[in-house]
C-alpha cells in the first residue's frame, strides 16, 4: 500500500518532466507570424551572408585552402539553415517555406560536394560543384522573395 502510494505521488511528476521535455508535441518549432519569419529568416541569412564575406576575403592558394574555405561555407550554410528549420510558419507558407529550404538543403549538398572535391583535389569536381551552387542560386532568391525575405533575396550566392 505504501508503495502504491508512492507511485501515484511519483507518476504524476515523471509525465509532467517527460511532457515538458518533449515540448508538449510542438517538436521544438518556434510559431511565427508572416512578420517573425521574415524577420527571422533574413537575421539567419544576414549572418551566413556576413559569414561568407569573412570566409572568402581571402582567396585560397591551394585545394588545401578551397576545402577548408568550402568547409566554413557549409557550417555557416547549415546554421543558418537550421535556425530556418526551427521556425513553424503559418499554415499559408508552410508549402512556400519548405520548398526554399529544400532549395537551400540542395544548394547545402553541392558546397559538401566541392568540399569532397577540393579535399581529393579534383579542381573540375569542385567547379562543377560550385557552377551547381551559382546556378541555383536565382530560384532560391526567388522563392526567398515570395516569401517576403529581403536579406535571403538579395544575394544570390548564399545558401
Amino acid at each position: 500500500m505504501f508503495c502504491e502510494r508512492r507511485l501515484l505521488l511519483v507518476l504524476p511528476i515523471v509525465v509532467f518532466l517527460a511532457l515538458d521535455g518533449a515540448g508538449c508535441g510542438g517538436g521544438g518549432k518556434q510559431q511565427v507570424t508572416a512578420a517573425e519569419l521574415v524577420q527571422k529568416a533574413d537575421q539567419a541569412c544576414r549572418e551566413e551572408q556576413n559569414r561568407f564575406h569573412e570566409i572568402q576575403a581571402t582567396p585560397p592558394a591551394n585545394a588545401s585552402e578551397a576545402a577548408d574555405q568550402t568547409k566554413a561555407m557549409v557550417q555557416a550554410a547549415e546554421n543558418a539553415s537550421s535556425s530556418m528549420d526551427d521556425l513553424n510558419p503559418p499554415d499559408a507558407l508552410r508549402t512556400q517555406f519548405d520548398t526554399y529550404l529544400s532549395a537551400r538543403d540542395r544548394a547545402i549538398d553541392e558546397l559538401k560536394k566541392g568540399q569532397d572535391a577540393a579535399e581529393n583535389q579534383d579542381s573540375r569536381a569542385y567547379g562543377t560543384a560550385q557552377a551547381s551552387v551559382t546556378k541555383s542560386a536565382p530560384h532560391r532568391k526567388k522563392l526567398a522573395g515570395s516569401l517576403g525575405f529581403k536579406v535571403c533575396s538579395r544575394n544570390a550566392g548564399a545558401a
